[in-house]
Formats: C-alpha cells, structure tokens, sequence
C-alpha cells in the first residue's frame, strides 16, 4: 500500500490515538505505532523533576511545540478489507478492490476495513480469523491455497447472524451470529490469543494463554489511555517535604557546596535563601547524603498538595504563571475562604500507558494490565503534550465545610453504594470523605454555567478537585488542546458583581432536573453508576471534563431539594 500523510492533532495522539490505537484515516485504517519509532528527536524535552520523578523517566516530549518537525507512524489494521459492491473479501495491501477491477478497469471500488477484531486483557490484538471461522465445522480441500472469501447480508433484521462469510473454494457459509458468544470462544482454538502486537511490529509476539474477545475496531474498550495531568506552578517553601527537596534539586550544586564548605550552618544559610524553614535541614541532609530520593517522597498526592500550596497564595506573578486573589461579594464570605483569578497557567499531559478491554482506576493505583507505549533501550521517555490556559480557583471555607460534614446525612448512602460497586469489580475499598462529594458537584454545577458565559464550550473546561484532610477547593480552568494562552474569557467572570450571579444561577439549575422525581430521590435502584441525586439531564459533563469519571455526584449536597431536607451546603445562600 501507498505511504499516505495524514494531519494528527498532538492531542489526539495523548487521547484517543496514541501508540496502539485504532485510527481511521480518511482511505484506511491503521494503528498507531509505539512512540519510539516515532521522528519525535526535535520535540522539546521537558525535564521537570515533579513529573519525571513521579513518573521514573528522564524526560517527557512535548508534541504541541515545534509540531511540523515530527511524524507519527501507523501501519495498516485491521488487514482484512471487504468490497462494498461485490462483498469479496482481501488481506492484501490493496485500496481498491481487484476483482472488480479485473471486470471493469475503471471501475475502482474502495474497500472498507472490517468491523470485528479480537483483543485480549493482555493488550494483544488481531484480525478476526474469518478464514478459519468459516471453517470451523467444515474442512475445504482448499484451504491450503489463498483464502478466497465473501461476506454477505442474509436478511433484513440487521443483526449479527444475518453477516455471512461464504467460502467461494467450497461453497460453504458461516453466520456472524456467534462470534461474540462465551461458549464459542472458549469452544473454539481460533480465538486462542496469539500475542500480536502490531503496533509494535509483525514479530513482537508474546506469550499468552487468554482467550481473545470479538469486538468491533471502533469500540471504546480497545484503547483506554492513561494520561496523569500536572499543573507547572512555582513552588512556594510550605511544609512539603517534596516541596523541599524540589527546591534543592534545582539547585542541586549549590547546596551541595554550602553543605560540603559548612555543613549544616551552611545548609541553613542555603535555606535562608530560598526561604525556606530551617527545620527541614536534617531532611535536606538525609538527601544530598543519598539516605532518600526524590522518587520516595513523590506521589501524585504530594504534587496535587503543592499546587494548593501554590494556589492558596494571595498573588504570585512569574513568566508563565500568573495568580491573584480576588474580592468577592461579602454574601459569598462564609462559604469561601478565598477565590483567585489564575491568570495563565501550564499545564503537561502525559500518557504513561493504556489497557484494553479493560478502563485504569481514576482514584487508586491499583494494578491492572496495562501495556507501555514506549518500547526503546534509550532514555526513558513519554509523550506529551503542553496547553496554557486560565482559571478560577475557589477556597472553600474550612469551619463552616467541617460544620457541614457533621450534620449532612446524604453522602454516606453514595459512599456505601460506591464501594460495594467496587467489591463487584474485586477492587479495593475508599475511605471517601463528604467533602469530596460536595466540592465535585459543586464543579459540575459551575462548569456548566461558565460554559454558557465565558465563550468556551464545556468541553473546553476542565476541573482539577483538591479535596483531602488539609485540601478543601475546585480549581477550573481553560483545558482546550493545542493553545497557546487564553482568551480571557474565563477569567473575566471572577469579578465581584459576575460571580455571585453565576453561582447563584448554577445553583440554582442544580435545584430541579427534567427527570424529577426519579433523580432527586437518589433511589440506587434506578442508576447505573453510584451517585445520588445527579444524572446525565442535570450534572453530568463530558468525560474529558470531568476529573473522576462523572462518579460520586449529588445535587442534594449543594441545595435543598427534597421537603425535610438539610444537607445543602448553599441552602441558605438561595434564600437571601
């Protein structure tokens, strides 16, 4: 087949079509090629020790700068293509389909490629074996030679079982109508996994004793990436430990000579620099003597703590971060203990790894079978990609958010019902707190406002939740891919007198759902996912949006919906 060159958005390839996903151009479809044979060499090299440390690379590859330096690779996937005219099936490395060319050589038909593929919980993935499908209970005395096939449609239903693969050797047909039956594929050696991995090449086979799975190319579960978001924030001397030793390792060599030349009075004079606390000398010890690294003191916990730190600061101003506290209405004092206008701020996606027939834990690290997208003896790396957007960021009020999650009666029904949903999928139990419910209703309620004013869809926004013992916010921001800077429409409404309308109204939007009564109840019977009162007509928001998969929602933690219900945190706030 041809080379064709094809635009893909560095986004996509973080997304929904990074290395071993299946992606349909516009003549074909490919899947993508694992990113180290990539010609990525001339993507800037990010460095930033939160993300590498976190992460155990060397460095990440920012795809969105210098973008038409680069070129992706794809191969051909799935290989078995059908004529739309004359139904003859292929696996050769043809476009057009031959036979009815050979009949008409103007008559170029292109071929599709097939719908059903088999993917196994390895990540392994092949071409549905239509040759041996179709016999399976029948031996062709042909068989040897190249496959010669036909599918056709028997009937008017649309179903499986009227696609029939058609053997032109023997004559012999076979329905689609069991393909994705549990008692043929464990019936059957021809759904034994094989181990491809095509997107790394045709030999790198691997060992695997699973049963693959029929699924169609285009279905959600063949490619679920894994993607962990930073925010490139200035680091501010709080009482981090990993804030710290950031601190020293970016400058590295000078400690080391203030603590080589002076010991620890020198190490306290370093610190007195970088304003930071002399009580974290003996830590700071430990780590220029190797007793600890970066590596042990980093989770993804201790970075989300380190942006609050940084987000929490009444106004910082550096080259590409930019943050100021702003005033509120004195109605909106008890609720919030501060919001802040985040003028620009970084933000580096990376994908670390994707599943298949399976999706990653948005809450744990759980282990699930994963398969990288970098294969390479160099330098650890990934790819990744860097916007610049804006935000708001709201402090939530720690007295009155304590008072609430003593009284509140709502959350602990969500709570329970989520974990037992858990159990079913044989995953471990969370300690979940009230506030964590509140403050992501909360977000949904405000993105979908400021959707309506600040002139980016909703799909544009995006939240970023800090809710933990000491983290009481929800910080929403510009998340649009492929941008440099802002248009300033979100941070425009963090005005005083634009504000307190916008919240009042997403507030008040959260009071009532077209799917009343049946939503606001928060009856389990009725949901397919562990929330309370929250549905796909009221609080539910794009998956790239939302940072925790539209779970753990209810709209009775924001207002009084119910008669003889207390729980809202705003209630009184709509009665003034």
């Amino acid at each position: 087949m041809s080379q064709q060159n094809e635009t893909i958005r560095p986004s996509q390839l973080i997304y929904q079509s990074g290395p071993g996903a299946i992606v349909e151009l516009l003549n074909q479809s490919v899947i993508v090629k694992s990113a180290d044979q990539w010609h990525t060499r001339r993507a800037p090299q990010e460095k930033d020790v939160r993300i590498t440390s976190l992460l155990g690379v060397d460095h990440v590859r920012v795809l969105n700068e210098n973008p038409d330096k680069q070129r992706i690779k794809a191969v051909e996937f799935p290989k078995w293509k059908i004529c739309p005219k004359c139904h003859n099936m292929t696996n050769y490395d043809n476009d057009t389909c031959y036979y009815c060319a050979r009949k008409n050589e103007h008559d170029l038909q292109d071929l599709y490629a097939s719908r059903f593929i088999l993917a196994c919980e390895n990540g392994h993935i092949s071409d549905f074996p239509y040759n041996e499908w179709v016999h399976r209970n029948k031996v062709c005395t042909e068989q040897s030679k190249d496959p010669r096939l036909m599918l056709k449609t028997r009937g008017s239903s649309g179903s499986l079982s009227d696609l029939h693969v058609i053997c032109l050797h023997c004559k012999h047909s076979e329905s689609l109508g069991g393909i994705m039956k549990t008692e043929e594929r464990d019936l059957h050696s021809l759904f034994d996994c094989k181990g491809d991995r095509p997107w790394i090449s045709d030999k790198a086979k691997q060992k695997c004793n699973c049963k693959m799975k029929t699924t169609l190319r285009g279905a959600s579960n063949v490619y679920s990436p894994s993607i962990s978001s930073f925010l490139q924030v200035p680091l501010t001397a709080s009482s981090s430990e990993f804030d710290v030793l950031y601190l020293v390792e970016k400058d590295k060599e000078k400690f080391n000579k203030a603590y080589i030349g002076m010991g620890e009075e020198g190490l306290e004079m370093a610190c007195g620099f970088k304003s930071i606390p002399t009580s974290f000398v003996p830590t700071i010890k430990r780590y220029l003597d190797g007793e600890i690294t970066l590596e042990e003191s980093s989770t993804y916990e201790s970075i989300k703590k380190q942006e609050w730190n940084t987000l929490t600061q009444d106004e910082i101003n550096e080259e590409r971060f930019s943050s100021k506290k702003v005033d509120i209405a004195p109605i909106l004092v008890p609720y919030f203990d501060g919001v802040f206008r985040i003028d620009t701020v970084p933000e580096v996606q990376v994908l670390k790894e994707f599943t298949r027939l399976d999706y990653i834990d948005r809450f744990t690290d759980e282990e699930v079978k994963t398969q990288p997208v970098v294969i390479t003896n160099e330098a650890k790396w990934l790819p990744a990609v860097r916007n610049y957007g804006e935000g708001i960021f709201f402090q939530f009020n720690l007295e009155k958010l304590l008072k609430w999650e003593e009284n509140e009666q709502v959350t602990s029904a969500i709570i329970k019902a989520y974990n037992s949903q858990r159990e079913e999928f044989n995953k471990t139990q969370l300690d979940i707190l009230p506030r964590q419910i509140l403050l992501h209703t909360f977000s949904h309620a405000l993105l979908q406002e400021f959707a309506a004013h600040c002139g980016y869809t909703t799909t544009s926004l995006k939240e970023r939740i800090y809710a933990s013992d000491d983290m009481y916010g929800v910080f929403i921001y510009t998340a649009s891919g492929d941008s440099e800077g802002s248009l300033g429409g979100l941070i425009n409404l963090a005005q005083s007198e634009k504000l307190l309308p916008i919240i009042i109204r997403a507030l008040e939007n959260m009071s009532y759902c077209s799917s009343d009564p049946i939503c606001s109840d928060g009856d389990f019977e009725y949901h397919t996912t562990a929330n309370g009162a929250a549905c796909h007509a009221c609080t539910f928001v794009s998956e790239t949006s939302c940072e925790w998969g539209n779970l753990l929602l209810d709209r009775r933690t924001l207002v009084n919906i119910n008669p003889n219900e207390n729980d809202g945190y705003f209630d009184q706030l709509l009665e003034m």
